[in-house]
């Protein structure tokens, strides 16, 4: 439960942060307004429940489950981008979107174990 509420919480604000500054470096351009912000938050929300999915999934296996929900979110994001615009640096790079909040919402959502992390 606490896995699915780090995501659901947290997710949706640092891919609405990452979006805003990769597409600041990318083009310059800065936001006028706070509504794409929360129009982004909303959007967020149901690719943070697949990623929750797969890392809660991924927390079962011998896999690290940092790395791969990383690896996932990132992946996704990128074949969406590709999908989207076809292949360009910008679409690997808006690759980041997915990949930096899951690497963070499922480091913080690791259960320790014997007093250390796993």
């Amino acid at each position: 439960m606490k896995r699915f509420l780090v995501f659901l919480l947290l997710f949706p604000a640092l891919a609405t942060a990452a979006f805003f500054a990769l597409v600041y470096l990318l083009t310059g351009a800065v936001p006028d307004s706070l509504s794409g912000a929360a129009f982004l938050y909303l959007i967020f929300v149901a690719p943070a429940l697949v990623v929750a999915g797969v890392d809660w999934r991924v927390a079962k296996t011998r896999i690290p489950g940092v790395m791969a929900t990383t690896l996932f979110g990132y992946g996704a994001s990128t074949l969406f981008m590709v999908w989207d615009n076809g292949l360009s640096k910008e679409s690997l790079a808006l690759g980041l979107i997915g990949g930096i909040p899951a690497a963070v919402c499922s480091w913080l959502s690791r259960e320790k174990q014997n007093g250390s992390a796993m």
